[in-house]
């Protein structure tokens, strides 16, 4: 494998679960692939606006291509719109509903590329040697061939090309619970992983739903089968993600629980928007298994350990191609 292979790995890892390294690993990943930089690009510090502003600009074409709009984001909305209304079934069922009436992008072709912009940031702060700088979140760009023999073998794991996905989103049932079913043997749980039921949907869950592009009655399934995970709930106030957009809050409660996975959806559009992970009980987390000098890091509830932010996507025709 050259050195172009096993970037194209990494990026499908970027998105993937990692069971075997404990349920951390996925974040820890990402975070590094942040500090080394890769394709990341920096730039001006209102960066917040410029992404919506761009988002906005957006082409109908490439909005049909990618299935995602902008942030959608009212600023002069009036506070008490900060509110969520409904149960999660109530709440999903709005989002699913909006979605079957929402146009089916076209399908991409073998030789096209996904391309897509995130933003990744651990606000509290990820555990570090000493003396080792906390690395700064600037939006990462990638681009992921469509249809990659590499990842359609059957040996891939859960490597799996956007080809491939789409193929398993577009045979979804319509029961809410076959379709948690499903996902769930799509990204099984490690053997050196164990984790609840609701665990493992939300973990699965927040990886089915980057998949890009997506078709939108697929993504209605995904929504009202979201509200069959075993303790979902949604916040009842509207929150923030990464890149400032308001946000409805999707995740599980459990007892014992520690950290709470959330689904972030757009509460105008409903699309997805990204995920974060909340800490809801104080505790400590040891990294004795690093090696590396490492120090236990205390997390406090209402810390948000990471969160994840789909900034923009669209189906290209070359490598480096921008919508």
């Amino acid at each position: 494998m050259n050195l172009d292979e096993m970037k194209d790995v990494r990026d499908f890892r970027a998105g993937a679960p990692t069971p075997d390294r404990g349920r951390l690993a996925e974040g820890r990943a990402r975070l590094t692939g942040a500090a080394q930089g890769g394709r990341t690009r920096r730039i001006r510090a209102d960066w917040r606006l410029a992404a919506v502003g761009a988002a906005a600009a957006l082409t109908a074409v490439a909005v049909l291509a990618t299935g995602i709009g902008g942030d959608g984001a009212d600023r002069s909305a009036p506070a008490d719109t900060r509110t969520v209304r409904g149960s999660v079934g109530e709440v999903m069922e709005r989002a699913a509903t909006a979605m079957e009436k929402a146009d089916t992008p076209a399908t991409p072709h073998a030789g096209q590329w996904i391309y897509q912009k995130k933003l990744s940031q651990n606000p509290s702060g990820w555990p570090k040697r000493k003396a080792e700088p906390t690395p700064k979140a600037s939006p990462q760009e990638s681009w992921t061939l469509y249809a990659d023999p590499r990842f359609e073998n059957g040996k891939e794991g859960d490597d799996r090309s956007p080809r491939e996905r789409l193929q398993f989103l577009n045979a979804l049932p319509s029961d809410p619970d076959a379709v948690l079913k499903k996902i769930r043997a799509y990204y099984p749980s490690g053997k050196d992983n164990p984790e609840s039921e609701g665990e493992h949907d939300m973990r699965a869950m927040s990886v089915v739903l980057e998949t890009r592009p997506m078709p939108p009655k697929a993504l209605a399934k995904l929504y009202r089968a979201l509200a069959a995970v075993p303790g979902a709930e949604v916040t009842d106030r509207l929150v923030r993600d990464a890149a400032g957009r308001d946000a409805i809050a999707v995740g599980h409660d459990e007892k014992g629980q520690e950290i709470r996975r959330e689904i972030l959806i757009d509460p105008r559009t409903y699309q997805y928007l990204g995920d974060r992970w909340l800490i809801v009980k104080d505790y400590k987390e040891s990294y004795a298994w690093a090696d590396d000098g490492t120090p236990d890091r205390p997390w406090k509830a209402g810390d948000i350990m990471f969160q994840n932010a789909l900034l923009d996507t669209a189906v290209v025709d070359h490598k480096g191609d921008r919508p």
